[in-house]
Parts: structure tokens; sequence; C-alpha cells
């Protein structure tokens, strides 16, 4: 037997076999998992009597079998498109996870940072004498000082706003990822599981440690 013929595929055309037979058989394959021969008779237009040579092609040449192998094939091309295509989603999950990860540590660093602010002291008003008030009056719009003072002390309860709404954020985002990184219930094995595995698992189910809400 010669090499073409033992790396022939079923689907292919099959030594001695004629065309019209051949047309037939790509007529039945391509008909699908619920091909007939009479479905195959209807698609080639040939009157009724012509369902005897397609009976007697498929016997001969085991059409059932070949057209099996070609769904098969078929299905095996569309499973690799499938696990390409799942693979790349992954990866884009994995990196979306990573990166909002990093803008979580990116926002606790400005949490840190807007810790640093110093509060507010808020100005004690002092009484003075009725004589002194044009005085200070003239004093207060001559000299900018009092209004320096105030501005280089900085916001404090604006700034303890942006802190505990960026805090919020962090907190719920942070749970987020983890909700999605970390393997649910029903993939958690303890028998096989990791130290780091079970301490992430039990962190996030353990009813201790779940967030309040809000």
């Amino acid at each position: 037997m010669s090499a073409r013929v033992e790396m022939m595929l079923p689907w292919e055309r099959q030594p001695r076999e004629g065309e019209e037979a051949y047309t037939a058989f790509l007529a039945y394959r391509d008909l699908g998992p619920k091909r007939t021969h009479e479905a195959t008779r209807v698609h080639l237009g040939k009157r009724p009597g012509y369902l005897k040579p397609i009976e007697r092609w498929s016997t001969l040449r085991d059409w059932r079998l070949r057209a099996c192998a070609w769904d098969d094939h078929l299905q095996a091309g569309r499973d690799k498109v499938a696990a390409e295509e799942a693979a790349k989603w992954e990866r884009r999950r994995l990196q979306a996870l990573e990166e909002g990860w990093l803008l979580c540590q990116s926002l606790r660093a400005r949490i840190a940072q807007l810790l640093t602010i110093p509060p507010e002291t808020p100005a004690v008003a002092t009484s003075e004498p009725d004589g002194e008030a044009p005085e200070v009056l003239a004093e207060a719009v001559a000299t900018p000082e009092p209004a320096q003072a105030t501005a280089a002390r900085g916001p404090s309860r604006g700034n303890d706003l942006a802190v505990a709404r960026l805090s919020k954020l962090v907190f719920e985002l942070e749970w987020a990822l983890l909700a999605q990184a970390l393997p649910g219930p029903e993939d958690f094995d303890p028998m096989t599981a990791t130290m780091d595995e079970f301490k992430a698992y039990m962190a996030r189910y353990s009813r201790r440690v779940r967030p309040p809400p809000y």
C-alpha cells in the first residue's frame, strides 16, 4: 500500500471511488449529524430512483463511518479555537486582576499621603477693647498673614472626607479582586491545597473576616 493511501483521511476521496459517488458522499457528509440517504438525494436534486445507487455507495464505501470521522474532525477544530479563545481571555482576566491590584496599592499610597496632612486648627476669636477695634481691623486689611496661615494649614474636613471615601473604594475593590482571583468553594480541595491557598480560602470565606456591609 502506498504512503498516500496510508495517509488518506476517511472523508477524502478513496481509491477507485468514482466522481459521481464521491460527489454524493460529499453531499451526505455536509448534511451534518442528522444526515440521511433520502436527504442526500433531495439535496442533489435527483429523482426517487437515485436513492438505490446512494444506498449502494454508502454501504460499499462506509459513508457513515467516514461522515462521523468528518464530524469529529470539525469538532476538534472548534475545540482548538475555543481553547485558544479561552486561554486568551484568561490571560486578559489575569492581567486585569493584576492591574486592579496594582491600582489598589497606588490608592493606598495616596491614602497614606493624605493622612500625613496635619489637621486644621480652628481659629479662636478673642475679644478686644472697643477702642482698639479699628486698629485691629486695619491690620487685618493691610496684612494677608492670617489668610496665608489658614491656607498653609490646609483643608481638614475635605481631606478627612476624601480619605474615608478612598479607603472605602480600595476596600471594596480589593475584595472584588480577591473574589475573582481565589478559587470558589466548589474548586477548593483541602487535600491538595497549599498552605497559602488554604489561608487565602479561609480569609475569603471565614465569617470573622468578611467585609461589613456599607
